[in-house]
């Protein structure tokens, strides 16, 4: 019923939709947080505003570190999928600077 093109193109759409999806409420609730920031700051003192600074610091490295997984994980599959349809022609690894 399905050809080896339909699954990578399935899988390509299916990972570009969960990776803007993750995205967007990844943004969304960066912004919720920074507006509780802004009234944290308004009514505490710096040292507590400071902390949540740390912590929203850290979630964002750790959003960074799975979208990257995510980038890896279809490169995998993409590879993957091309050489079990026999292509002869073998994707090549891009490098991007960081």
């Amino acid at each position: 019923m399905f050809n080896d093109n339909d699954l990578i193109n399935f899988l390509l759409v299916a990972t570009g939709v969960l990776s803007t999806s993750t995205l967007v409420l990844g943004v969304l609730w960066l912004r919720s947080r920074e507006r509780v920031l802004r009234m944290r700051l308004a009514q505490e003192n710096p040292d507590a505003v400071r902390e949540d600074v740390t912590h929203l610091v850290q979630a964002v490295d750790a959003i960074a570190i799975e979208v990257e997984r995510i980038s890896e994980a279809q490169r995998f599959t993409a590879l993957t999928l091309a050489e079990r349809s026999g292509s002869r022609r073998v994707p090549e690894r891009v490098i991007t600077p960081h």
